[in-house]
């Protein structure tokens, strides 16, 4: 999925007011997040990684794949919520995106090698 075309169906879905620019600057904050905690730690690490810029064009391919890239949907109107004061649907709209991440951390686990071993510590004897 691309930049425009998460706005694009977050837009179908949930009619809205908010400009462009701050739905991409949500998406913005949402991919450094995906690539600093879930992508970084994977082989093969995206090539592209970070946030989503001004300039970038709205054909900007996002991190998460299909069928994972609805999270990005579910993000913003979350944020939509949660910048509209309405508490409820926010509460509502957080645990359905918290879902999504949920699946998509699950699936590059199971899906991708750890990019360096955990390190085992050496053991202790009294």
């Amino acid at each position: 999925m691309t930049l425009s075309q998460a706005i694009e169906r977050f837009d179908q879905l949930y009619p809205n007011t908010a400009p462009y620019a701050v739905k991409r600057d949500l998406l913005s904050s949402l991919e450094g997040r995906l690539s600093r905690e879930l992508f970084s730690r994977y082989d093969p690490a995206p090539a592209e990684t970070g946030p989503v810029s001004a300039d970038d064009p709205g054909d900007t391919p996002l991190l998460a794949p299909f069928p994972y890239d609805d999270l990005y949907v579910k993000f913003l109107a979350a944020e939509t919520d949660r910048l509209q004061g309405d508490v409820n649907r926010y509460l509502n709209s957080a645990a359905v995106f918290n879902e999504a991440y949920d699946a998509l951390a699950i699936y590059l686990l199971r899906t991708r090698k750890r990019s360096s071993p955990r390190v085992k510590l050496p053991e202790v004897t009294a």
